[in-house]
């Protein structure tokens, strides 16, 4: 991990820049799973999901109860068997209230970043400079900032590994 915490704005990334992102994220969860003594083959590497983070619904929305004060997104212990790595955020409100996030890995933080900027782009889309992953067992945590109390449309991109057969069945391989 470096000692860096940068969220770059997605319009000053190239598509191969945002595709290398991607890649490295699934490279990241197979090392991961690996780490931990098992076979990425054994595993389903999906899209990440709303509930696959503690939310109540697959919808990406998070209400903030106060303005000006921190609050936790996302509090949750990694499952048995499943991997997580998260490469960007998106905010679709149309007025965003979100103004910083940081995530930590149980109590150490390991990325703080600005998401005003992003809100200059046409999609507010905010790439980590490295993907995070956390394993089975992990605190994943995720704490927003608001700028006032309301519903924001916060999206977190990135990919979870399940055993084959939790949620999705065999699979295709990724070539």
């Amino acid at each position: 991990m470096s000692y860096r915490s940068i969220g770059v704005v997605s319009g000053e990334l190239t598509l191969d820049d945002y595709r290398a992102i991607r890649t490295e994220a699934i490279r990241r969860l197979e090392e991961a799973i690996r780490s931990k003594g098992k076979h990425p083959e054994d595993y389903v590497i999906r899209e990440l999901l709303p509930t696959d983070l503690g939310f109540s619904t697959d919808v990406w929305e998070y209400s903030y109860s106060a303005a000006t004060t921190e609050e936790d997104i996302v509090n949750m212990t990694v499952g048995d068997d499943t991997f997580i790595a998260i490469f960007a955020v998106i905010n679709l409100s149309t007025s965003p209230l979100t103004t910083r996030l940081t995530f930590y890995k149980g109590t150490i933080p390991l990325k703080k970043i600005g998401m005003e900027d992003a809100y200059a782009e046409e999609v507010p889309k905010k790439v980590l400079d490295e993907p995070l992953v956390w394993k089975e067992s992990d605190t994943l945590k995720i704490v927003g900032y608001a700028s006032a109390a309301g519903t924001d449309k916060i999206m977190f991109k990135g990919y979870i590994a399940e055993s084959r057969g939790k949620t999705v069945g065999v699979g295709t391989a990724i070539a």
